[in-house]
């Protein structure tokens, strides 16, 4: 690995680690927020959606018998009716429902009226009501029409015999002596189905006109939603939305992985200390007053250098001459403590001293060539007379 001796590269990188992961780490945060905030129904694209608004409104109307202080109906601004003289109950719905553009829907509706006799068990409050007998009467039939267009107006209308309703309750009070409360409740019910783009529509809305049977003066109730509205998100919309969340999610996991990795990376001379730097630590905590720290390595060109054992020997020399202990950067791995006096320079060097490629350059640049080996002189072969 090269470094630097003065160790600034590596400080500089560690430190854009740190930044590198910090922003990361913002990024997975400002993407999780934004996944968790937003609701999958509300990631869709106007083309794409179809939204439709519903109005009711139900109305109801009383008849009369003929009597001396009554005419047909109960007059103009009365609430409260006579049941004695009730004959019929007349009750109409109106039903919009509009659509964002056309589309082919069908719509069904139906009524029926429910008649039962209650029994209220141990109070008056109403929490606490069992049904003792009940019959229910269909007034509308299922009605089914089919169109394409933006939107749909419904306005059914019914009555019931309230008086013929009311006798039968209290015959069967009065024959079997039974305390019992009664009421009758018209029931409107409009279901609209159709398909968006793919996407089904499947919508039931369900209204309500009611009135006692056991009470001489009555007042009527009607329950039913007066507006709503909806959207509609298309498959397309719906795939193209869970494709987005699942990117942001895996976003949200490799940014935060990526920032925590580099965070721990750029910390890691601080999180993981090495025995070289625990010991630089010690030495700066209690012997911090004597040294002066330099910013870079202390050029020893012209001096004798002198090669000291310990850092106690350092300390000693520092106290015997009075002057002040230098230390030195030699790489992140290694520090130099210098005491200069003269031409000598007296080092203690804490750590490994690692050089970078340039100065292993400079050094092998500064050896002598190796001389050319020297061959040993051949012997020569002196021929031999042979003597007759």
């Amino acid at each position: 690995m090269t470094l630097n001796v003065a160790g600034q590269p590596k400080k500089r990188r560690s430190f854009g680690f740190v930044v590198l992961g910090l922003f990361l780490l913002g990024v997975a945060g400002v993407l999780f927020y934004d996944v968790s905030q937003q609701p999958a129904q509300t990631l869709s694209t106007p083309p794409a959606a179809y939204s439709y608004t519903i109005n009711q409104t139900a109305n109801s109307d009383v008849e009369y018998f003929q009597s001396s202080f009554y005419g047909d109906t109960p007059g103009a601004g009365n609430t409260a009716y006579i049941a004695e003289l009730t004959k019929v109950v007349n009750a109409q719905l109106y039903y919009t429902f509009s659509g964002s553009r056309s589309a082919e829907l069908t719509a069904t509706y139906s009524a029926e009226v429910d008649v039962k006799a209650q029994y209220v068990v141990g109070s008056t409050d109403g929490r606490d009501v069992s049904n003792v007998w009940s019959r229910k009467y269909p007034l509308i039939k299922p009605t089914t029409e089919t169109k394409t267009s933006k939107q749909i107006v419904l306005e059914p209308e019914v009555s019931i015999p309230f008086a013929e309703y009311r006798k039968k309750i209290d015959q069967l009070k009065l024959s079997l002596s039974l305390p019992l409360t009664a009421e009758a409740a018209i029931k409107f019910v409009v279901r609209v189905k159709g398909e968006i783009d793919g996407t089904p529509i499947d919508d039931i809305r369900t209204s309500t006109v009611s009135m006692p049977l056991d009470q001489p003066l009555y007042t009527i109730a009607n329950k039913f939603e007066k507006e709503s509205k909806k959207e509609v998100v298309t498959e397309q919309a719906k795939d193209t939305q869970d494709t987005t969340r699942n990117y942001e999610r895996i976003a949200v996991a490799v940014a935060g992985v990526l920032g925590l990795a580099a965070l721990i990376f750029g910390m890691r001379r601080q999180i993981f200390k090495s025995p070289f730097q625990r010991e630089l630590d010690r030495i700066y905590r209690y012997h911090d007053g004597i040294i002066i720290r330099a910013n870079k390595p202390t050029n020893l060109e012209d001096r004798k250098i002198v090669s000291v054992q310990s850092f106690d020997d350092m300390l000693n020399l520092e106290e015997e001459l009075k002057v002040p202990i230098v230390a030195s950067p030699a790489g992140d791995e290694a520090m130099h403590f210098i005491i200069m006096r003269d031409d000598v320079a007296y080092m203690y060097t804490l750590g490994r001293v690692i050089l970078d490629e340039e100065s292993v350059d400079e050094v092998e640049e500064a050896l002598p060539e190796p001389e050319p080996e020297v061959q040993p002189p051949r012997r020569r072969k002196v021929a031999r007379r042979k003597i007759q």
